[in-house]
């Protein structure tokens, strides 16, 4: 269900998902050559609660997505012509926004950020779309060494971490999460790759902490961990994006 503010910001929003007027001729390249279509490409995620709320926005736009077979990846939106929708995971959204193949995407702020690592050739048309909220965030466990410290500072003042033995962070997030620790000055630091299940790892013994998103926080808690002050990388939301090009 929308909130308040969701109402407020719909009709802006709607604007964007139901302009008729598309009558410009978009390019890409492709092998070296620049190749030329008349159909506006719109991508949106293709699973999970992200997907499901945007099909719901559409829907409040009085829009409705038609998959001709569902195991298929594009679609149609009747009420609009000349436009393809493409169901994709949003970080091959925000890469074929860059490449050229997509003009339009919806994706979370954190995908866009992750995988967009600020480049200018994508253009955020609308970032609060108001839903997909959550915030990227550092969490450490509750026991032992990190019982008493709850804040990055105290984090990174403590004496464990040196150049041959870092503080180890599992994290999906390699672009954000180092930039973090540069921009706030933090060194000894040292990120592996993981996805999914990242609130195990330090009770393996596999990380000292993670950077992962969090929602209510609730599974943070039932592995003994938490957030600390000054911790959280960034608050996401789902957002419309376009490539500059389109």
């Amino acid at each position: 269900m929308l909130t308040m503010m969701s109402q407020i910001r719909l009709p802006l929003y709607c604007c964007y998902a139901s302009s008729t007027s598309i009558s410009e001729t978009h390019h890409q390249v492709f092998n070296g050559n620049t190749v030329s279509r008349q159909e506006i490409r719109r991508g949106l995620p293709s699973k999970g609660r992200m997907s499901s709320d945007t099909l719901d926005l559409l829907k409040d736009c009085q829009l409705s997505v038609k998959q001709v077979n569902p195991r298929q990846y594009v679609a149609q939106i009747p009420q609009i012509s000349n436009l393809e929708v493409w169901f994709q995971r949003p970080k091959d959204i925000v890469r074929k926004l860059l490449s050229g193949d997509l003009d339009l995407g919806i994706v979370g702020l954190d995908v866009l950020t992750e995988f967009g690592q600020g480049n200018e050739d994508l253009i955020v048309v609308h970032e609060a779309l108001e839903y997909g909220d959550c915030r990227l965030s550092i969490a450490i466990p509750q026991y032992g060494i990190f019982e008493n410290v709850n804040s990055l500072e105290e984090l990174a003042k403590m004496p464990q971490w040196t150049e041959d033995k870092p503080l180890r962070v599992a994290t999906g997030f390699t672009y954000l999460g180092p930039k973090f620790m540069k921009d706030n000055g933090i060194k000894h630091v040292a990120f592996s790759t993981a996805d999914g299940a990242l609130e195990a790892a330090p009770a393996m013994g596999i990380a000292d902490a993670i950077l992962d998103l969090v929602s209510s926080g609730t599974t943070l808690k039932e592995n003994n961990l938490k957030e600390i002050e000054s911790g959280t990388v960034l608050e996401s939301q789902a957002a419309l994006v376009a490539s500059r090009d389109q």
